[in-house]
């Protein structure tokens, strides 16, 4: 992986080099959606958060102003183990790849950005060798005390070949929710491709760009999340690096995300989910300028929609609270200019940011078990996409409270 801030981004399209990138929403200076204080007596440093579009390939992108050392370092504070569904996700994914490729305990299957081994210590269960790849040290840490092996390195070129050479070609690669997270996107392709033999199967998980255009979900722009993913983005990225896009298919996850299926050119028969998705991706505006207007104009009310409700809230007297101390909250609540005592709390069920502040608005975080104390008349669910796995956990912490959401307008749960 490249160790230097490049123009990718902001003026040049990590994907097709593309120099043409269309400006989509302006979210101003924002502060990293993941960087937690331990105080609240220092401003958070904040860096552009401008989402742009390649008009030729359709990549959404945004440019590079933090290198992923700090962003995914030692402090990492996501833990994939702490959401039941996404555990669940897991489970289903160890499911049906091990039967439709037949793993078994000769296979090695490998994951890029393992985390805390959630899926690969479910994977080991069922018989298949695992490795994972995980930078971010401490939640490696995790993994490994679980009995995972796990690497701490970023993926790119380099990493692969010292993988290949130490472990072999896996069978299968997962690489769920990274591909997205890294800005040189050639880079870890090109790793993706030493990987591969003529068996190896990639399957990449990512949030549709497309959804992300119509759902108005503007709160999944963060610095970490350098590109934002379609069929059409990835068939072309792959086939640069002779690989080829070979299956597509759809997902509830993360508001509506997509499987690719990637190997060798030539390797496996191309599935018309493929050419079908593609298709319906430019029909559905990909590279339409309208497309694009009309999601920066939802995305600004649904901005203005939180700061008026938080006002009104506060005008009445009432005490708001937050559940899920997510990235993406941290995205609308800094763009709609949250403030320290818009909030009393948000509480998560991660250890790892508990007893930190909420980077730009400093609001602090607390453990679930500590959400009745503060005696919320409202509780707004900033993970919304799990918001159904959450209401009923807060419902039964503080049943009189309401529970909001704010994402793609404020409404009641």
């Amino acid at each position: 992986m490249s160790a230097e801030l490049t123009p990718r981004g902001t003026s040049v399209c990590r994907g097709c080099d593309g120099t043409d990138l269309v400006s989509v929403l302006d979210l101003g200076e924002q502060p990293l959606s993941n960087e937690m204080a331990l105080s609240q007596e220092h401003p958070d440093p904040a860096f552009p958060l401008h989402l742009r579009t390649c008009p030729g390939c359709g990549l959404g992108q945004v440019g590079e102003y933090v290198l992923p050392e700090r962003i995914f370092g030692e402090e990492y504070p996501y833990l994939s183990s702490v959401s039941s569904s996404w555990l669940a996700h897991a489970g289903r994914y160890v499911e049906q790849l091990t039967a439709e490729l037949g793993l078994g305990s000769d296979d090695l299957v490998m994951e890029i950005a393992s985390n805390d081994g959630y899926l690969l210590a479910q994977m080991q269960a069922v018989g298949p060798r695992v490795l994972g790849i995980e930078p971010a040290g401490k939640v490696a840490q995790i993994a490994r005390d679980k009995g995972v092996p796990t690497v701490s390195e970023f993926f790119g070129l380099e990493t692969a070949e010292k993988l290949v050479a130490e472990h072999g070609r896996p069978r299968l690669v997962a690489a769920n929710n990274v591909m997205a997270h890294v800005p040189d996107l050639r880079d870890f392709v090109a790793g993706l491709a030493h990987l591969c033999d003529d068996r190896t199967v990639v399957t990449v998980e990512n949030p549709s760009y497309l959804t992300l255009l119509h759902e108005v979900q503007f709160d999944t722009i963060y610095h970490e999340h350098f590109s934002y993913l379609t069929a059409h983005a990835v068939a072309r990225v792959v086939a640069e690096a002779g690989l080829e896009l070979v299956r597509v298919e759809r997902l509830t996850t993360h508001g509506g995300s997509n499987r690719y299926w990637i190997a060798r050119a030539g390797s496996r028969p191309v599935d018309d989910s493929v050419a079908a998705t593609i298709a319906e991706e430019l029909e559905g505006g990909l590279l339409s300028e309208p497309t694009w207007r009309e999601f920066s104009s939802r995305s600004r009310a649904a901005i203005d929609g939180l700061r008026s409700w938080l006002d009104e809230r506060h005008a009445a007297g009432r005490v708001v609270a937050g559940y899920g101390a997510a990235a993406k909250g941290n995205t609308i609540m800094n763009a709609a200019g949250v403030r320290r005592d818009d909030l009393v709390v948000v509480v998560d069920g991660s250890e790892q940011k508990q007893g930190r502040f909420l980077p730009g608005t400093q609001v602090p975080v607390a453990a679930p078990t500590e959400l009745a104390g503060h005696a919320p008349d409202d509780v707004l669910i900033l993970p919304w996409n799990i918001a159904g796995e959450i209401g009923p956990i807060i419902r039964g912490m503080v049943p009189a409270a309401e529970v909001w959401v704010a994402v793609p307008e404020m409404r009641p749960l």
